[in-house]
């Protein structure tokens, strides 16, 4: 997986304050509403803690954060006082838990405290350039999870056509604002899909990544064959109404708000084991 956030922890950080990302938390906490209540969560691809501490707060009762890159737990660490590593985790005021896990979350690996109720992961599926890699990141995730329990994730907007939904999104919402201060071009095709790039300008920094978004059929598969026969679901992009009245956080436009509801930004995927 990727270090490729090393260089550009805090650029990210300042899209990551933008409405669509603010729109994706508010998604998120819906959608793990009846699972979080005294759940132990190990979220993958945790970044710098975006969503760490708010499950927490949302009635999780530890999380384990595990990412490939340093300079992302480090950052996730200052902002909640938690020691990197896997012992001890550091306790919070109200005897709940979190710590961080240097490690890549492409390999199969069972981490310590696992299986976990819940498995998180924001922006993790998109680096799997092929089915191959694909599968050994839900392999992964299925080693990780108890029987019965729920895995969610943020990623590309399902579809089998992954171009079309990237010239759709041009369209509805064009550089240089884009989604949120992301914008995309497309590196190459490969065979389950494409590899593209991500760009975005903020007052400290550019942010340049490249991922793929690969067939929704391919991302189904692949959740099967690792191990997850549970119920599987997609959401998309749910603008709260308070967004739409013009009461919501971080600078998007009605114009802006209002085009998600018709080209989505991403999926939520939802598989019980």
């Amino acid at each position: 997986m990727s270090t490729q956030y090393n260089s550009i922890q805090g650029p990210y950080d300042y899209i990551r304050k933008k409405s669509i990302a603010l729109i994706e938390h508010e998604n998120i906490r819906t959608t793990l509403a009846p699972y979080i209540t005294n759940a132990r969560v190990l979220e993958l691809a945790c970044g710098s803690g975006f969503y760490t501490y708010d499950f927490l707060k949302w009635g999780a009762s530890s999380v384990r954060g595990v990412d490939i890159s340093p300079v992302m737990i480090e950052q996730a660490r200052l902002s909640g006082s938690s020691p990197v590593g896997t012992t001890p985790a550091s306790v919070l005021a109200d005897g709940k838990s979190v710590d961080f896990l240097l490690a890549d979350c492409t390999k199969p690996e069972k981490y310590p405290g696992a299986p976990f109720d819940v498995v998180f992961g924001a922006w993790l599926l998109n680096y799997a350039p092929d089915r191959r890699t694909l599968l050994e990141m839900f392999r992964n995730i299925a080693i990780n999870l108890k029987e019965g329990g729920i895995f969610v994730s943020i990623t590309v907007p399902p579809t089998e056509t992954p171009l079309d939904s990237m010239n759709a999104e041009l369209s509805v919402r064009p550089p240089p604002e884009g989604s949120g201060g992301l914008y995309y071009w497309l590196n190459e095709f490969v065979e389950d899909g494409m590899y593209f790039h991500v760009k975005g300008h903020t007052p400290i920094g550019d942010v340049d990544f490249d991922c793929y978004h690969l067939r929704k059929s391919v991302y189904e598969e692949a959740a099967r064959e690792a191990g997850l026969k549970g119920e599987l679901r997609w959401g998309k992009t749910e603008v709260p109404e308070r967004w739409l009245k013009g009461e919501g956080e971080g600078g998007a436009s009605l114009e802006e708000l209002r085009s998600y509801g018709d080209v989505t930004n991403y999926g939520v995927l939802v598989v019980e084991k």
